[in-house]
């Protein structure tokens, strides 16, 4: 979103007043949007709607700049879309249906309230406002998620978290509506300074009310799902107790690794002793364990384990890994959380 904005700014400013370094700067900002997240480089189409309603305008060196440019920015970030188009398996579950499109307002907003209300002031937006600004925020907001429901098949990349950079091209045409609205309701055209004083306190208060609506579900969003395991917990937990030389292994959920590595970013943390290859290495969402779980588990005298297996310790992980530790650890602490429990392992005297 923020590299999407950017670029579109520079953009804007490029085409007002043309320089080399403003088309540097454009096509570095594409480049960050590519790296960002290959889907918002959709974002380019509508920059090419504004450069080509600038070359109508009588600029007739726009659209060769603005070419180099995409064509320089975006060959910065072909070698990452070509390695991780070796990745397009983990993504190949997200198959786009009809409900999914007809379920991409509440997505992106966050509630259908602030979705229906946002959508539709859009569209007074784009019927009202200036011409120029209008088509080129309609297309920026309307065609990646068109071009990412089409080619769901293909790609799998048709998930509203993935389209967030378009919230700002809706919001720009929102408000360009709420401002005719208001003009309206108000006989702006006609009162003259009253009247906008009166458009700007209804829009105030319109705005007022639309974030009263939509704080619940704001609340909502800054909570923990309703399955996620309390990782934070786990993370107080290891690190009021943990002592240097400790191991830690984990079960269950492929996310636990991730997610307790991150409560446990400050300061020193127990050795992960089973993983072989981290995620980055292995090009995968999880670490690759070590083969011969015995062999890893050999060293230390403290072992903790983090499980979010549904059917309780040691039943989510290999029965090579459940055996050496039942033959070379005992549980001295158990602490059971949400959907997690973290047990403090010493090894057995020989």
């Amino acid at each position: 979103m923020l590299f999407s904005l950017l670029a579109t700014l520079l953009l804007l400013r490029v085409l007002e007043r043309p320089t080399l370094k403003g088309w540097a700067l454009y096509a570095l900002a594409i480049t960050l949007t590519g790296f960002s997240h290959p889907v918002a480089l959709c974002v380019v189409a509508a920059h090419a709607v504004a450069v080509l309603r600038a070359r109508r305008g009588g600029d007739d060196f726009a659209h060769w700049a603005f070419g180099c440019a995409v064509v320089m920015g975006t060959s910065a970030v072909v070698p990452m879309i070509a390695k991780g188009s070796e990745q397009a398996g983990r993504v190949a579950g997200n198959n786009a249906t009809v409900r999914d499109l007809a379920t991409y307002p509440m997505e992106l907003f966050g509630t259908w309230f602030s979705g229906a209300v946002v959508m539709g002031l859009s569209v007074v937006g784009l019927l009202t406002a200036g011409r120029k600004a209008a088509v080129v925020s309609a297309v920026w907001a309307v065609l990646p998620p068109v071009l990412a429901f089409l080619t769901s098949d293909l790609f799998h990349l048709f998930l509203p978290r993935y389209l967030l950079f378009t919230v700002p091209a809706w919001l720009l045409l929102a408000a360009a509506g709420a401002v005719r609205c208001a003009d309206v309701l108000t006989f702006a055209g006609r009162t003259g300074r009253l009247g906008r004083v009166a458009g700007g306190v209804l829009v105030t208060g319109a705005v007022a009310g639309f974030a009263f609506q939509v704080l619940p579900a704001v609340a909502t969003a800054r909570q923990d799902l309703p399955g996620e395991p309390d990782y934070a917990a786990a993370g107080r937990i290891v690190t009021a107790g943990q002592r240097p030389g400790d191991g830690i292994v984990y079960e269950g959920d492929f996310g636990a690794r991730r997610a307790v590595a991150y409560e446990l970013r400050e300061g020193a943390r127990p050795k992960d002793v089973l993983m072989k290859l981290t995620p980055q290495q292995a090009g995968l969402y999880t670490a690759v364990e070590c083969d011969v779980p015995a062999a890893c588990l050999a060293d230390g005298r403290r072992l903790w384990l983090v499980s979010a297996a549904a059917g309780g310790t040691r039943s989510g992980m290999s029965a090579s890994t459940a055996a050496a530790l039942t033959g070379r650890f005992t549980v001295v602490h158990t602490e059971r959380l949400h959907n997690l429990t973290v047990q403090l392992l010493e090894r057995r005297n020989r």
